[in-house]
């Protein structure tokens, strides 16, 4: 039986007492007599002073050239040299764009800082502490002109959670690469109807020269030195606890390539950047806004051998000048003249197969529709094809003619049962005084002249 001097770190870590040496060791437990759990005394140490961005205290872009920062702290030297200015604070403004360019003007400083910000510059700081979590360094792909680890939460949580249990090693052979994105415009018809685009890409794949194992021809790997093959790195936390992470160095191989032994091609990272096309089949009756997932045409793996991500396409459609949709049913409204509307006849209406002829009853009403079946848009996921709806707008004639007054008369006369001449007395013994005739402005009359014209034009061509 272990002795109560033996328990570990973790249990006196969160005991709230020592556990005095008669206790026995059979039933451990918490005690809490204030004369057996003395307070404990805590101090917290003083903050340093936050230190200023060193891009905005040499004054240089993020971006700028080596050669650009060094000549814009020469300028500030000179300018704030306390040898040579007057001003009180000049001393410290030295101290200040020397403290900058010495992290501008080293390659590895600089890189740490637009990384981790002003805690990569603090003592003891280790960048590649928990690098494993995305999944390893990768520098060798600063020139394929793109960037990685952009995934989406649920290939980082997944790089996270694989690097923290199991076999880390069994997993990065089973990594899945990054998903590419594209986009194309089509008309409105091309959605209807169904296309095809060919899509230019650049997606990661295994480095031809060297089949994606990043070595010269005859060459072989090395064990990593930093995590012994292993594939991870383990970090004990003060309570006794540990945690694995993915090895930063080898991304969780557990080996690496020699210097000498990199392939010329890829600089042995195994993988570069290659442009293909891709024949993509858009199918009847997409939507504006779909994203269709092309499967494995994206990115290869980073590390191993995994299936490469899918390519993602998202599909952007042109509005119509003829239909506006709903689902998969196509609405329109064409104008027609009064006498077409009160008599009926052929109006021509267009469709997705070009323009028919349908025949209009009589006595058609304002904003009445009419369902042309199976005119419609066929559905994506199968279902049928939907409708065309036509609407009609009746356009009233704004001026008559002599005779096309009398004969209007006339059918009024006719409905309300009147005889003709006396529409003409009726008219005279309702004029007065006290009515107020109604009189056109003139832009009100040129405006509504070419609204007539315009109207009847578009009812004559349909």
């Amino acid at each position: 039986m272990r002795s109560a001097s033996h328990f570990s770190s973790f249990l006196a870590f969160y005991s709230c007492a020592r556990l005095p040496r008669t206790l026995p060791v059979s039933r451990p437990r918490c005690l809490h007599s204030p004369q057996l759990a003395p307070r404990r005394a805590f101090h917290a140490s003083p903050r340093p002073r936050a230190q200023k961005n060193p891009y905005d205290v040499l004054g240089v872009a993020q971006d700028a050239s080596a050669a650009q920062i060094k000549k814009a702290y020469f300028a500030l030297a000179r300018k704030h040299h306390p040898d040579t200015s007057t001003d009180k604070g000049a001393q410290e403004k030295f101290v200040e764009i020397q403290a900058a360019y010495d992290i501008l003007k080293d390659e590895e400083k600089r890189k740490a800082y637009d990384q981790f910000g002003p805690t990569s510059q603090e003592p003891g700081f280790d960048p590649n502490a928990f690098s494993g979590f995305a999944g390893g360094n990768f520098s060798g792909f600063q020139n394929f002109g793109g960037s990685f680890g952009r995934g989406d939460a649920a290939d980082l949580f997944s790089q996270l959670f694989q690097g923290l249990g199991g076999n880390t090693r069994s997993g990065f052979q089973t990594s899945r690469g990054s998903d590419l994105e594209a986009s194309v415009r089509i008309s409105f018809l091309e959605a209807c109807k169904g296309t095809s685009r060919k899509i230019n890409i650049t997606p990661v794949v295994d480095c031809a020269p060297c089949s994606g194992n990043g070595l010269k021809p005859g060459a072989k790997r090395s064990t990593c030195t930093t995590c012994k093959g292993s594939g991870t790195r383990t970090f004990v936390i003060d309570s006794g606890f540990q945690m694995a992470s993915t090895c930063n160095t080898c991304g969780g191989s557990g080996s690496t390539v020699p210097p000498s032994s990199e392939c010329s091609h890829c600089g042995g990272v195994g993988k570069v950047r290659s442009k293909s096309t891709v024949q993509v089949e858009i199918m009847p009756g997409v939507e504006d806004g779909v994203t269709l997932r092309i499967p494995r045409r994206g990115d290869a793996p980073i590390s191993g051998k995994g299936k490469p991500g899918d390519l993602l396409v998202r599909i952007h459609v042109t509005a119509s000048k003829d239909f506006t949709r709903q689902g998969t049913n196509l609405y329109h409204k064409t104008r027609i003249p009064m006498h077409t509307a009160l008599l009926g006849g052929k109006v021509r209406v267009p469709t997705l197969d070009g323009d028919v002829d349908v025949r209009l009853p009589g006595g058609t009403q304002q904003d009445e529709e009419m369902v042309l079946k199976g005119r419609g848009v066929p559905s994506p996921h199968g279902g049928g094809v939907g409708d065309l709806f036509v609407s009609f707008s009746v356009q009233l004639p704004r001026s008559l003619t002599a005779r096309q007054r009398e004969l209007i008369q006339q059918y009024a006369d006719d409905v309300e049962g009147r005889q003709s001449g006396d529409t003409a007395k009726n008219t005279d013994a309702s004029t007065n005084d006290n009515e107020i005739p109604y009189e056109r402005r003139p832009e009100e009359e040129t405006s509504n002249d070419t609204k007539s014209t315009e109207r009847r034009r578009a009812a004559a061509t349909g």
